[in-house]
């Protein structure tokens, strides 16, 4: 059972990240199924699909977090985790 609730839990955060950026015009890191798999862990420990890059626990560090939804992958071309990256961000 623990196993289809992670299985859940991952579809359920790609869809909402995938769904962003396609409304955003950003694309998802080439390691997007890794770091969407450690969110799914950390909502496991703490209760939510927070950003594994930010120390607090609130509602803001969300993903996807206030702070890409006010303009941080434009300003830095990725978010802090690096999972959503702007399209103008050139391919290493």
């Amino acid at each position: 059972m623990a196993k289809l609730k992670i299985d859940s839990d991952l579809e359920l955060l790609r869809e909402r990240v995938t769904t962003f950026c396609a409304q955003a015009g950003y694309q998802l890191s080439p390691q997007a199924e890794a770091i969407l798999r450690d969110m799914v862990n950390m909502k496991q420990l703490t209760g939510d699909y927070y950003c594994p890059c930010q120390p607090q626990r609130l509602p803001e560090t969300i993903c996807v977090c206030q702070a890409v939804q006010h303009g941080l992958v434009e300003m830095l071309g990725a978010c802090f985790c690096n999972l959503i990256l702007s399209n103008n961000k050139d391919k290493e």
